[in-house]
């Protein structure tokens, strides 16, 4: 009888253990990827500023070194202005990539939580320790299989995301070199 007391306090305050850890981790995992999503986003901004930025410096470079006639000036202007729009176009599909994945990895926390939750109930209705033992192993697993099974679907999401960004810039290498074809 002894022991049996023994075992629901120690579930019961491995519960409550276990629901103050998930609920931390949640807070600390949505206020990570909040953090991490707007400095995702400032950090675009200032790229694409400067890279705008340095392509009109050097195409103007460029065409006072090489002594271009203005319509040939057009055309590497525009070329820059094609290939900062590309940049712009990756630097988008990459933001909505990690924001889609920052959303699945809190899809994660919020069923983990719940998960958790239920395994510790599953505890403290525990009537011996080898019930208990069972229950917390089982939850282990679930915990276990959880994170697997998103962590490959995250994986599938960050390759679709640069495989996206790359025939974007695909794309406009191709658009480019039939140009550069076309005008020689």
């Amino acid at each position: 009888m002894a022991s049996e007391k023994d075992a629901q306090t120690i579930a019961r305050e491995n519960a409550a253990k276990g629901r103050n850890v998930a609920e931390d981790t949640t807070r600390r995992m949505a206020e990570t990827a909040a953090e991490t999503t707007q400095r995702g986003a400032d950090t675009a901004n200032d790229v694409m500023g400067k890279a705008t930025q340095i392509a009109g410096q050097t195409s103007e470079q460029f065409n006072r070194m090489m002594g271009l006639s203005a319509e040939a000036q057009g055309e590497v202007a525009q070329q820059a202005r094609e290939n900062i729009d590309v940049m712009a176009q990756c630097g988008s599909v990459l933001m909505e990539g990690m924001q889609s994945i920052m959303r699945e990895w809190m899809g994660f926390a919020q069923e983990a939580m719940a998960r958790n939750v239920e395994g510790v109930n599953a505890m403290m209705r525990s009537r011996s320790v080898q019930d208990f033992y069972a229950a917390q192993s089982s939850m282990v697993k679930d915990e276990v299989e959880l994170l697997l099974s998103r962590s490959v679907k995250v994986s599938e999401m960050s390759a679709k995301t640069a495989n996206d960004a790359v025939r974007r810039l695909n794309a406009r290498a191709e658009g480019a070199a039939r140009q550069t074809r076309r005008s020689a």
